[in-house]
């Protein structure tokens, strides 16, 4: 089975909560040599701060040793993840939210995500006609923020949710930058809640289900092409950003050691990610005032696509001077100072009228 890992805090703890909230049953094991003592136990607790869990009080407790790692594997939700430092107070371990988990990996493509502030734009219309014969019965947009080569995910309010429902079938006529050459076939796998901004909105699953020879599918497999290039970054060879996962442990580790300079340069990456959503025009001028040994330095801990996006239209001796000057490392202090000083001067532009960042700023091609 093939497990993906990840350090997304939130992720980790909607598992344990889930693991909470279902009382659910886990083995939880310590290694010793080729030597495994396993034993069984159930999650009490689990937040930011702290979890708690309740071992089985059987004849296996006595083979317990507290100074030694633990791995837990709880089987109904596919995850496995290891503490190596925790405390035992009888039957109760006690330890702070894992750093990571490792998580079985069930799709059997590649899924590349969006964000939803970027404001991808999806449009469908219902498969049968209205009254008039003649009309979809409702076309609505809304916003994409996964996709891969046998579906998508997106994002609707409650208006739109009235006319959807599990396993219907929909028409697709544009996805994000471009109108489809035909309407493409998809179907409504799962509704469900979408937390991250209110209640009112709720994410919607669809699978393909139309041809894949089809002109439709070769423009949908286009996007994900481009997408998958913008993640992979400038260069396979050299450093050039990094991805959600890798940035998520770095912060977590200096949030280990400094909250506040971890939130920091979390706010600043976020903020500074904005900068995909220049125009090519705006970009040139941008990265030709601004100090590129400084922007490199702001950058260090940005996504590759975000570096990407920035530099892609670039000459060949622009992209390789800066990605030289990415590659050297720097404290999270110097980061966050170097992100301060490129986030006022974007800043500065903005209030001059020089740069607009917008994620709708963007143009449908036909």
């Amino acid at each position: 089975m093939l497990y993906w890992k990840t350090y997304n805090k939130n992720i980790i703890l909607r598992y344990l909560q889930s693991a909470v909230e279902h009382k659910l049953s886990f083995t939880i094991w310590q290694q010793f040599g080729e030597h495994r003592n396993t034993f069984q136990g159930q999650f009490l607790e689990a937040s930011q701060k702290n979890c708690k869990i309740k071992l089985e009080n059987d004849h296996t407790l006595d083979l317990f040793d507290d100074k030694n790692p633990i791995f837990i594997h709880i089987t109904q939700l596919n995850i496995i993840f290891k503490k190596e430092h925790f405390n035992k107070l009888g039957l109760f371990v006690e330890f702070y939210l894992p750093g990571d988990i490792q998580i079985s990996e069930k799709r059997k493509t590649k899924r590349y995500t969006y964000l939803y502030q970027d404001h991808k734009s999806i449009t469908f219309h219902s498969k049968h006609n209205g009254a008039d014969g003649k009309t979809p019965m409702f076309t609505h947009s809304s916003v994409l923020v996964d996709i891969s080569t046998q579906g998508a995910g997106l994002v609707v309010n409650e208006t739109v949710l009235n006319d959807l429902f599990i396993d219907q079938e929909l028409l697709l006529i544009d996805l994000t930058d471009q109108k489809l050459p035909a309407p493409f076939k998809v179907r409504i796998t799962y509704i469900e809640a979408y937390e991250k901004f209110n209640e009112n909105l709720h994410k919607i699953g669809i699978i393909f289900t139309d041809e894949l020879n089809t002109i439709s599918y070769k423009s949908i497999s286009s996007i994900i092409d481009i997408k998958q290039r913008k993640m992979q970054g400038l260069s396979s060879d050299e450093y050039c950003g990094v991805d959600t996962e890798e940035q998520n442990q770095i912060l977590n580790k200096i949030e280990g050691s400094n909250k506040i300079l971890a939130n920091n340069i979390r706010d600043n990456v976020d903020f500074l990610d904005q900068l995909r959503y220049l125009t090519t025009q705006m970009k040139i001028e941008f990265l030709k005032e601004v100090n590129h040994d400084l922007l490199a330095v702001a950058l260090r801990l940005s996504s590759k696509e975000l570096i990407y996006e920035l530099f892609s239209e670039m000459t060949d001796n622009i992209i390789s001077e800066f990605l030289e000057k990415l590659q050297n490392e720097r404290p999270a202090s110097g980061v966050c100072k170097a992100q301060d000083q490129i986030i006022k001067i974007i800043r500065d532009k903005e209030k001059k009228g020089e740069i607009v960042i917008d994620p709708k700023a963007f143009v449908t091609y036909v």
